[in-house]
């Protein structure tokens, strides 16, 4: 066999590869953007029964972001933003990790897609990550959620019950409620800032 035909039957095989490649990771994509949507659905159907509730709480719905805002009373608001991630990637948080896959591989099938969540008393870092697997698999950890597993697949009952966690943690932030409060910070404060209106800055206490 000369070079060219030689050459020829390895990148075919190349080219095999490479679909496979390419295709787990798109079936990743659209399984966490499947998740994506589910969860925003949850998440705007449970803000209309916390308007029923009594709770301000409205949503703003871009393609991949989702803001939910609750205000438990005039001046009393929390805010929590989540966002889906382009691309795919090998999983490294322990947490996050699915049971079946070792840490140490980066074969495709192990990769996840990620949906992030912030929210502002938490700082600039994301506060709750979603980690989206091909088959379904769904792993979460943060400040709202310490730890939880699913089904991209499971029954809407299920899936809204656990937006509801997440809209009664951002509750309990907005009216300082569940363990959630605020303490004096150690910062400076000045006579200028009392009088220009500035606020005393305080430090945000998360529920354990």
């Amino acid at each position: 066999m000369g070079f060219e035909e030689a050459a020829l039957v390895r990148l075919r095989r190349y080219r095999e590869e490479a679909d496979r490649s390419l295709e787990v990771q798109r079936d990743v994509e659209d399984t966490t953007r499947r998740f994506s949507g589910r969860l925003f659905e949850g998440l705007e159907h449970v803000a209309e029964l916390g308007r029923r509730a009594g709770f301000g709480m409205e949503v703003e719905r871009a393609r991949d972001v989702l803001v939910l805002r609750v205000e438990a009373a005039p001046g009393a608001e929390a805010r929590l933003t989540f966002g889906l991630l382009g691309g795919v990637a090998a999983e490294t948080d322990e947490d996050l990790m699915h049971e079946d896959l070792s840490r140490y591989s980066l074969d495709p099938s192990g990769y996840s897609g990620r949906i992030l969540g912030w929210c502002e008393e938490a700082g600039e870092d994301a506060c709750q990550t979603f980690a989206v697997y091909g088959d379904g698999i769904w792993k979460t950890k943060g400040l709202f959620v310490a730890k939880a597993r699913g089904r991209v697949d499971a029954a809407d009952e299920v899936l809204n019950g656990f937006c509801l966690r997440i809209a009664g943690r951002l509750v309990d932030l907005a009216a300082l409620t569940g363990g959630a409060g605020m303490r004096w910070s150690t910062e400076p404060y000045t006579l200028p800032e009392l009088l220009s209106g500035e606020k005393h800055p305080t430090t945000m206490r998360w529920p354990g």
